[in-house]
């Protein structure tokens, strides 16, 4: 059975947030950004057959996280995701055949020495990152990213870096989900101007110093940027899926 979350049922939630895994600090980064008070971030448990809480379930407006466990009910998963309504769907299970696939890796935080700007202003971040946009580098609208990345720099369930040229912002890196245990990289992006010049493993590399006590993870394309990451000691740990659904 899958039961909404609320203060009765928060001791089993927080069993599956404890966990080290990417899927576990999304949904525990969005609980600790959000709570239960906000209508847009809700939260589901799975239970197995002897009230055992197996998998966990989050969703941010329609953006849905899954972190399942060898005990998870699959079926009724995908059941109640179709019912429920996404506009996507992470997992680290393939629950639908049509998912996009990438990687994840991880390291062993370790220190390297603050060299990045912490925390830059998120109104040049946002430019840098709209001029880095690709097909497979989606940015949100400006204020989703900006609403969403403030709420979270002041709850430190986010952290952003960034290096100058001449004044400018030209490369940046964030946490996308950070929690007391975990942290998730993403949004590296550099000026396309002054890339190759070690900017991008700055950014990274500073993150990787702030979150020194964390697990670290990043997720990436399958064919793309593996080389980069293998620099900073990141290793290949498994795949991602991701299910688009309909804008809700």
């Amino acid at each position: 059975m899958i039961y909404y979350i609320d203060k009765t049922r928060l001791p089993d939630l927080q069993k599956l947030m404890d966990q080290k895994n990417i899927y576990a600090c999304k949904i525990a980064c969005l609980f600790e950004s959000y709570g239960l008070n906000y209508d847009f971030a809700e939260f589901w448990v799975q239970y197995d057959d002897e009230n055992h809480p197996v998998s966990a379930i989050s969703k941010f407006y329609g953006d849905m996280t899954v972190q399942t466990t060898d005990k998870t009910d699959f079926d009724e998963l995908k059941e109640f995701l179709q019912i429920t309504g996404f506009t996507s769907v992470l997992s680290e299970k393939e629950l639908f055949s049509d998912s996009f696939s990438g990687m994840t890796m991880q390291t062993l935080s370790r220190k390297t020495g603050i060299t990045a700007e912490v925390n830059p202003n998120l109104n040049e971040v946002y430019r840098l990152l709209q001029s880095c946009q690709s097909d497979s580098f989606e940015v949100p609208g400006y204020e989703d990213f900006i609403l969403d990345m403030s709420h979270k720099i002041r709850h430190r369930t986010a952290v952003c870096v960034g290096v100058r040229s001449n004044g400018k912002l030209v490369s940046t890196a964030m946490t996308v989900a950070q929690s007391k245990n975990c942290a998730v990289i993403g949004a590296v992006a550099t000026d396309k101007n002054c890339r190759h010049s070690g900017h991008g493993t700055k950014c990274v590399n500073t993150l990787c110093d702030l979150l020194y006590d964390r697990n670290i993870f990043i997720m990436r394309d399958e064919n793309e940027n593996e080389r980069f990451y293998r620099s900073m000691g990141f290793e290949n740990q498994g795949k991602f899926y991701i299910k688009r659904g309909k804008n809700l």
